[in-house]
């Protein structure tokens, strides 16, 4: 993977879309949550009903866990139907490694590099089954969310992608409809399917991967098995995995972000993600050592929703509030406005 290709450039977006899916909030009485739940999960498909039955938060799928429903009553907004977002992120961590690192450094910081990491390990007083109770209550819900799997397929074939092209160019011809083809200079590497902890995001079969851990993944350089193996390599050195997709169908101005909480019960404070009104909720600041810091989110991105609660009306302390309450997984819907002058996203 080159130099170039560990840039984030993410300034790719798509003026086809126009898919955003806004229409009517909704709010739903919580002891009315299991009637709609049941009803969705009677009539998907058995995939989704699989990752309704495994995660009880699936903002992305249309229902709502009981856990929104009642934060979005507490804090007096509504839950809306999900937004079709261009950019889509999912970001996860392994504990264990990811809160390591800062152990380590900590220490060399210290002048003391030579029996910490030992005594951790070796260490079997009774100062150990403490340091376990506390470990259980950081890490032992993760531990049985540690899957995750991504199926990717690499782009079509030049000659493939050709054929294919001029096969849309004969339809269009004999349509005789006035339509301009637009075909993306670059094809990218395909979401086939996934399963684990990807399950609780937003991202869908068919989206196009964009970035690992912020660098840019090029189909001319990086296969599909590549691109898995790295994966892999970013989990296991730096205890964190961020992935970045694009989707065909979304507004351009869309952007929803998925983070996995190491752990359950870290508020607002902890995440390090510092929002204000000015005018509309929207990013203040990321905290350096932030587990957004992983993320594509940006300084002055607007916050339309949190797992689908409407932040439109939204103040900092509900935000606040949501972000600390809801149970692993936050889904942040963005929109990012083009800039005045140079007409660019960033």
């Amino acid at each position: 993977m080159s130099d170039s290709d560990s840039a984030e450039e993410y300034d790719t977006f798509n003026t086809n879309g126009g898919g955003g899916g806004g229409g009517t909030s909704f709010l739903f009485d919580p002891a009315s949550i299991a009637h709609v739940t049941a009803t969705a999960e009677a009539s998907a498909s058995p995939t989704t009903q699989r990752r309704h039955h495994r995660f009880s938060s699936a903002a992305s799928q249309g229902t709502r866990s009981a856990a929104t429903t009642q934060l979005a009553t507490d804090v007096g907004s509504t839950v809306v139907r999900s937004r079709i977002p261009f950019l889509k992120s999912v970001t996860f961590f392994d504990p264990e490694i990811y809160y390591r690192k800062d152990e380590v450094a900590e220490a060399e910081e210290g002048g003391d590099t030579t029996n910490n990491v030992d005594d951790e390990n070796n260490n079997t007083d009774v100062d150990d089954e403490d340091d376990d109770d506390d470990d259980d209550d950081v890490t032992v819900e993760i531990n049985n969310m540690q899957h995750w799997d991504i199926h990717l397929q690499d782009p079509p074939s030049e000659n493939e992608e050709n054929q294919k092209k001029k096969s849309l160019r004969q339809k269009i011809s004999q349509s005789k409809l006035g339509t301009v083809l637009k075909f993306n200079k670059t094809s990218r590497l395909i979401i086939q399917d996934f399963e684990g902890l990807i399950e609780y995001s937003s991202v869908q079969s068919g989206d196009s991967l964009l970035s690992i851990n912020k660098h840019v993944i090029d189909p001319r350089t990086t296969t599909a098995q590549d691109a898995r193996s790295f994966m892999n390599e970013c989990v296991e050195k730096e205890g964190v995995l961020n992935i970045v997709t694009e989707n065909p169908h979304g507004e351009d101005v869309l952007i929803n972000v998925t983070v996995i909480k190491p752990r359950r019960d870290m508020n607002y404070n902890e995440l390090g993600l510092v929002v204000w009104n000015w005018p509309y909720l929207c990013v203040r600041q990321i905290n350096e050592g932030s587990i957004f810091e992983h993320t594509p989110i940006q300084e002055m991105d607007q916050i339309a929703a949190i797992n689908d609660i409407d932040c439109s009306k939204m103040r900092t302390k509900a935000f606040a509030q949501c972000v600390s309450e809801l149970p692993v997984e936050l889904t942040i819907t963005l929109i990012r406005r083009k800039h005045r002058y140079t007409g660019s996203f960033k």
